[in-house]
């Protein structure tokens, strides 16, 4: 494959001309044990992110005591690898140069990492963005920010550039090993960067395990197979489209045994239009435009193809999200609310629905322009000048006029021959 063929020639380089050339000085950092352990609380539970099964995430801060080569005050992601070859530390420290060199605006900063002779103990340091990682705002903060349509599909295309960029932009083909909502952090403006990045091989993760919560995301030939791709990435990547749709955690053990797989679980309900608003995530309060709805919808099916041939690559995801972007509300009226000066004439209530718009009156009487199109309980009456007085039938015709006048003319033009000529109107 390409990715192995680019990092055989990667390590035949570095082979025979040394370690890689460190980026610009001071912008990478060996962190000690002790420091990183002390960022990370002792490894304690409530710092822990995501556990899988190449790595464990945690959050981490370091603090002035660690204030060297300008990194005062850090808040970082800690990548704790779960170490399964005899890399030695010149190899690990050359790949971490690889990484670091990596630069684009949808990928967090690698700012160091930890190794040491003696221990098999390899660890990642990323910058840490405002809001944290993607899964805690979905399912895990009640705090957090509220994440409406417009602002998940923001942190989609930036994390599918993101992709783009390590799998066919940048200097080096690189992918992960397991790509989640763990690993997407989003920043306060809700813009969204890719953290934990830090395979640059083809060989995927050991899937020995019992834990099928940790194979969640894995894509089929990666389970199988031990074979990783972009295409394995892109697979991971219709997930993160489904939990984002339905804000459900795939392999979540608090839902029943038959729904905690996501993928078979939404699949009936995504190929029918009707369905599909049955799994959205409460949380968005059907405030979503449908048309984009179904079209993320069509794109998570694709990416979650068994045959990785028949996956779209990253760089179409990004021209398709652009466009679902675009998806307005198909509503007729502008969803705002009313001027003050119609205020006093009309309410607007919302549906439910946001395609839908209703209408109430206000509780004031209503605007002398309004016509009901049902009858009165009684008709003005046309007197003649010669006295005689004709009272029209109860019934009307049923037709809504839009003015006043044309329901004067209409009611004039059926009756005028059964009562005369007339000369005047009483009652318009």
């Amino acid at each position: 494959s390409a990715s192995a063929s680019a990092s055989a020639s990667a390590s035949a380089s570095a082979s025979a001309a040394g370690p890689l050339p460190l980026p610009p000085s001071g912008s990478v950092r060996s962190f000690s044990y002790d420091e990183v352990v002390s960022a990370c609380q002792a490894f304690s539970s409530d710092r822990c992110v995501s556990e899988g099964l190449s790595s464990v995430v945690y959050m981490a801060s370091f603090g002035d005591e660690a204030s060297t080569a300008n990194l005062k005050k850090v808040e970082a992601t800690v990548v704790r690898l779960h170490v399964t070859t005899t890399q030695s530390i010149r190899e690990f420290i050359n790949e971490v140069n690889t990484l670091a060199s990596l630069q684009h605006q949808n990928l967090c900063k690698l700012v160091g990492y930890h190794a040491r002779d003696g221990s098999d103990t390899r660890m990642l340091v990323y910058e840490r963005l405002a809001y944290g990682s993607l899964d805690r705002l979905l399912h895990g903060r009640s705090d957090g920010p509220p994440l409406d349509w417009n602002t998940r599909m923001k942190i989609a295309l930036c994390a599918a550039q993101g992709l783009t960029f390590l799998h066919e932009e940048g200097p080096f083909q690189a992918m992960y090993n397991e790509f989640s909502t763990a690993t997407i952090q989003v920043d306060k403006d809700f813009s969204a960067k890719l953290s934990g990045y830090g395979c640059v091989g083809g060989h995927g993760p050991e899937t020995e395990t019992s834990n099928s919560s940790a194979l969640a995301n894995l894509s089929v030939e990666t389970i199988e197979r031990g074979l990783l791709t972009p295409k394995s990435n892109v697979w991971s990547y219709g997930i993160v489209l489904l939990e984002m749709l339905t804000g459900r955690k795939n392999m979540d053990g608090s839902y029943p045994k038959e729904e905690r797989n996501l993928v078979k679980w939404s699949r009936a309900f995504l190929a029918d239009d009707c369905r599909l608003s049955l799994i959205m995530d409460p949380q968005l309060k059907s405030r979503f435009p449908v048309k984009a709805a179904r079209s993320i919808a069509d794109l998570a099916q694709k990416c979650l193809q068994v045959e990785p041939s028949e996956r779209p690559t990253m760089r179409n995801i990004v021209d398709q999200l652009k466009i679902i972007q675009d998806m307005k509300y198909s509503c007729r009226f502008p969803l705002r609310e009313p001027a003050p000066a119609a205020a006093a004439r009309k309410h607007m209530g919302r549906s439910s629905s946001l395609n839908t718009i209703v209408w109430t009156p206000a509780a004031a009487a209503p605007p002398r322009s309004s016509f009901s199109p049902s009858p009165p309980a009684r008709r003005p009456s046309v007197s003649p000048t010669r006295g005689r007085t004709i009272v029209f039938p109860p019934v009307v015709p049923q037709r809504v006029c839009s003015t006043l006048e044309e329901i004067s003319r209409e009611e004039v033009r059926r009756y005028s021959s059964a009562s005369g000529r007339r000369t005047s109107l009483e009652g318009f």
